[in-house]
């Protein structure tokens, strides 16, 4: 039976005494739980790190295990090493025979039980010449395995946090993961909630990432700069349950309000804008970054709703005309799409609503714009522009393209 992605995928290996039993299993059960190398990233990430953090076979074997069969394109091995080098490394036991003149120099073998490595003699010396690789990396990268293992638990505790798990986030931070570290990394993936990770933790739902992003308030040194973090997050993820869970928490709407909004208005979270708008946040900035970020959106639902939310098309005008014209939105309708039509429809309402972007500046990004001279056009056969708006189009497109734009229908 096929299941979905599951992080402790690894619990049916924990009764393998060696390399021949774990061998068997490894390959179905990734494929069972959807977390194999050719799956949707980042499964099979999520799977080796949880197995090398969690999985309870001893150190030495979970470490010859994932040099042995694990795919080095799709996960960086020196983040295994860093793991469980310092308990899986002893100088007292021997290398396997067939490499020991070539990687001994390297440093001490995996201290692998008496019949641990099974009876495939080649599978443990590819093992023992892989451990021997990532040593040499690591002194030709100047790196050491303190630093592996710091970015192993980071990188853990991002992924534990993806992924809802309030005992592997638990586990990270006593292993020293900072939830600030990485740009928030680890805090943005808990604020996304079950929404936005539904896809790698199906059985997962909001009471778990609140009870992640709890652990990591109560753990972060900046708790301030983390609620800005985690409320960004959660708006551009549409998640209301864990922007009220914030809120309660003492985020500050006034000073964060209008970011979260821009995050909630570029990513199309409709609910989560009239949510934010609703308990206080102010879309009227003097960058215009929030009607900015509608107009990036492409989606002219988005743009009503920032303006109605009080963005000042005046003032931002020129912010929303950049947006409009650069945005590349691929990762809301598909990297297939011609958004030249679009761009002419948010323009043209910017332009209804007040918008006058004018000047050099103006001109210079309708020239720059690979679809500039298309978006003057289909903005020429528009029937709900003015007069008004249609010079403020001419004398634009007449700057940027030159004396033969006389007026916004040239060709």
């Amino acid at each position: 039976m096929t299941r979905g992605p599951d992080i402790d995928w690894f619990l049916a290996l924990e009764d393998c005494p060696d390399l021949d039993a774990i061998r068997a299993r490894w390959q179905p059960l990734l494929e069972r739980h959807q977390m194999a190398p050719h799956q949707p990233e980042p499964g099979y990430r999520d799977a080796m790190l949880s197995f090398l953090g969690r999985c309870a076979l001893p150190a030495p074997l979970r470490l010859a295990a994932v040099l042995a069969l694990g795919s080095a394109f799709d996960v960086d091995l020196r983040l295994a090493l860093g793991a469980l080098g310092a308990q899986a490394l002893d100088d007292a036991h021997p290398w396997p025979d067939a490499v020991a003149d070539a990687v001994a120099p390297t440093g001490p073998p995996l201290a692998l039980a008496p019949g641990a490595a099974g009876s495939d003699g080649w599978l443990a010396a590819f093992a023992a010449g892989r451990l021997a690789g990532l040593r040499e990396t690591l002194v030709h990268d100047g790196d050491d395995l303190p630093a592996w293992r710091r970015r192993f638990w980071q990188a853990f505790l991002e992924m534990a946090c993806r992924h809802g798990h309030a005992d592997a986030v638990r586990l990270a931070l006593r292993h020293g993961a900072d939830p600030c570290a990485d740009d928030w990394r680890a805090v943005g993936a808990a604020a996304g909630g079950a929404r936005r990770h539904e896809d790698c933790a199906p059985g997962r739902g909001d009471a778990d990432y609140l009870q992640v992003l709890a652990l990591l308030l109560d753990a972060g040194a900046r708790r301030g700069a983390m609620l800005a973090a985690a409320l960004d997050a959660a708006a551009a993820a549409g998640n209301t349950a864990i922007l009220g869970f914030l809120l309660e928490r003492g985020a500050d709407l006034r000073a964060g309000g209008a970011r979260a909004l821009a995050q909630a208005a570029r990513h199309l979270a409709w609910d989560a804008f009239d949510w934010l708008h609703a308990h206080g946040a102010d879309a009227r900035t003097a960058d215009g970054s929030v009607l900015a970020a509608a107009a990036a959106s492409l989606d002219e639902t988005m743009l009503d709703m920032a303006l109605a939310a009080g963005a000042d098309p005046v003032d931002g005008a020129l912010a929303a005309w950049r947006a409009a014209l650069q945005t590349q939105p691929w990762d809301l309708y598909g990297a297939e799409t011609d958004f030249t039509g679009w761009r002419a429809a948010i323009v043209a309402q910017l332009l209804r609503h007040g918008a006058r972007p004018a000047g050099q500046e103006a001109a210079a990004l309708l020239r720059a714009a690979r679809d500039g001279r298309r978006v003057v056009d289909a903005l020429a056969r528009r029937r709900d522009l003015g007069a008004g708006c249609m010079a403020v189009v001419a004398a634009l497109a007449r700057q940027a393209f030159g004396a033969g734009y006389d007026d916004a229908s040239a060709t």
